[in-house]
C-alpha cells in the first residue's frame, strides 16, 4: 500500500474540525437560501480584511520561494487576488447595496484579525512550504463545502447566494485547489511534519471561527 500523501495526511488529522464547518450553521442556512442577508454582508464586508491578508501572504511567500515553479504560482495567486478576485469582490458589494467606503469603514472583527495574523506570521517568519499550508485550509475547505452540502441548493431561491456557491464550485476553482494541494505534496516531503500539523490544525480552526464569527456578526467587546 502506498503511503498517504502529506496533504491527505494533514486532511485526516483535521477531519473532525472540517465536518463541524461543512454543518455550521452560516454554511448550511447559506446553502439552503435562508440565511439572513445582514449575516451574509457582514461576512462579506469581513472577507475584505482577509482578501488582503492573503494577498500578502501570497506576496511573501514569493519573496521566499527557492523555485521557480513556487514563485511563479505566489506570484499568480497573488496578482489574482489583487485583480480578478477583487473586481469579482466589488461586484458583490455592488448587489448588497454596499459600497467599499462601507467596506473600508468598518473594523475587522476580533476573529477576523487573529486569523489574518496567524497567516502572515507564518508567511513572514516560517518557510516558504509553511506558508503555503497556512493557506490551505481556507482553499481546500472552499471547494469541499459545496460537495458536502449539493443537496441542500435545490431549496436555494436567492440569487446572490447560488452565484456565490458557484465559484466554489467551479472548474477554475477547484483546478487552482487542487495545484495548491499538489505543490504542497511536492515540496513539503522533507519538511518537519509537525510542524505543518500544527499549523494546518490550527489555520483550520480559524476556518471554523471564521464562519461562527459571521453568524454571530462578532465584535470587539471593548
Amino acid at each position: 500500500m502506498r503511503p498517504l500523501q502529506i496533504t491527505q495526511r494533514l486532511r485526516e488529522e483535521a477531519s473532525s474540525i472540517w465536518n463541524k464547518i461543512f454543518k455550521h450553521p452560516f454554511v448550511v442556512e447559506l446553502f439552503k437560501g435562508s440565511l439572513p442577508i445582514e449575516k451574509f454582508r457582514y461576512y462579506v464586508i469581513q472577507d475584505y480584511n482577509f482578501l488582503i491578508g492573503m494577498t500578502k501572504a501570497f506576496s511573501l511567500l514569493a519573496s521566499k520561494a527557492y523555485d521557480y515553479e513556487l514563485l511563479r504560482e505566489a506570484l499568480s495567486l497573488a496578482y489574482s487576488d489583487a485583480t480578478i478576485e477583487m473586481d469579482n469582490y466589488l461586484k458583490l458589494l455592488d448587489k448588497l447595496d454596499l459600497t467599499i467606503e462601507d467596506v473600508l469603514n468598518t473594523e475587522p472583527a476580533p476573529t477576523n484579525t487573529a486569523y489574518v495574523n496567524h497567516i502572515l506570521s507564518t508567511c513572514s517568519l516560517g518557510t516558504s512550504i509553511e506558508c503555503l499550508v497556512s493557506t490551505l485550509p481556507c482553499f481546500w475547505t472552499y471547494m469541499e463545502i459545496p460537495r458536502v452540502n449539493n443537496d441542500l441548493i435545490m431549496e436555494n431561491k436567492n440569487p446572490i447566494y447560488i452565484e456565490w456557491i458557484n465559484t466554489y464550485r467551479s472548474k477554475e476553482y477547484i483546478e487552482l485547489t487542487t495545484k495548491l494541494i499538489n505543490l504542497v505534496d511536492k515540496y513539503a516531503e522533507h519538511i518537519d511534519y509537525n510542524k505543518l500539523k500544527r499549523i494546518f490544525i490550527l489555520s483550520s480552526r480559524y476556518e471554523y471561527m471564521f464562519w461562527d464569527m459571521a453568524y454571530n456578526m462578532e465584535k470587539w467587546p471593548v
